[in-house]
């Protein structure tokens, strides 16, 4: 029996990250949701559509079906120096060991991954000349070395599942080889007041972005980002709603689940490779 689809999300707990792996669990996809809070982490889990056989005669969901293939969750920080190890002897905080059975390994195709969704981030709201040291090194840490590293040992390692046989892949034009999407913001693209260090850091996810799509192209790794204006999530809760909305030529915040939606187009659509897809109301254009 054919296994589902694998999909890891960084900041899956919450937000635009959860949204993200309710959607792909939706259309059956094996959610690993990577986060620091374990209890926000069980009830995001909780939230997960559960997987169904991927046979025609048995239509209905059966955690039973996939002893091996049910949705998980690491609870660590991206920033822990030794979660990206290769090493699971000497690094009891490696990726290797937060992950229930069965342990995700490079030789185990059940823990393999698809799709990579870096979409954990750390926001800002201070002036640049206020800022300590440590602050600055956590927010470029968190939203963009954190995201290059680990991308690198999911690369590097084998983890990701190489693409099926040619001629499934034209039976079936969703199916391919590993994705790599990554969720940036406008304030990488325009900047913003008080968040010089957060703009900084989206901006070079971007940069990321189009420099590994030129460089993994002949590996058959597509990489794609996602550029979200102002979404409602625990970010932007804060806010002043109404000037926001006067100056988002569409009125409104985006929602989660409309980025969620782009995630999934990004890792679907076979011809999707070097894309950037903005979705902020319109705001760019003004």
């Amino acid at each position: 029996m054919a296994s589902p689809r694998h999909v890891l999300i960084t900041g899956g707990s919450r937000g635009i990250g959860l949204s993200i792996a309710q959607l792909f669990a939706k259309n059956n996809f094996r959610c690993t949701l990577l986060s620091r809070s374990e209890s926000a982490l069980k009830a995001a889990v909780a939230t997960l559509q559960p997987l169904r056989p991927l046979t025609q005669s048995s239509p209905q969901p059966s955690t039973a079906s996939f002893p091996h293939h049910t949705h998980a969750y690491i609870a660590s920080s991206l920033t822990s120096p030794t979660l990206f190890s290769a090493s699971t002897d000497s690094a009891s905080d490696s990726i290797t060991s937060h992950l229930p059975i069965p342990r995700l390994s490079p030789a185990n195709d059940a823990s393999r991954i698809d799709i990579l969704v870096n979409c954990a981030g750390i926001t800002q709201a201070s002036l640049f000349q206020t800022m300590s040291h440590a602050g600055i090194s956590e927010i470029v840490d968190t939203n963009l070395t954190s995201l290059m590293v680990g991308t690198k040992f999911f690369l590097r390692q084998g983890y990701f599942r190489k693409a099926k046989a040619k001629k499934e892949r034209d039976d079936d034009e969703r199916v391919g080889g590993p994705v790599i999407i990554n969720v940036a913001s406008l304030l990488g693209l325009q900047g913003g007041y008080g968040a010089v260090a957060y703009a900084a850091s989206k901006a070079g996810v971007l940069g990321f972005t189009r420099a590994l799509a030129a460089e993994y192209v002949s590996h058959g790794v597509r990489v794609n980002a996602i550029v979200p204006g102002y979404v409602e999530t625990d970010m932007t809760k804060d806010l002043p709603a109404t000037q926001l909305n006067q100056r988002i030529p569409l009125g409104r915040l985006g929602k989660p689940s409309e980025i969620a939606q782009a995630a999934f187009f990004l890792a679907e659509n076979q011809y999707a490779h070097n894309c950037v897809i903005n979705l902020d109301g319109g705001l760019s254009a003004v």
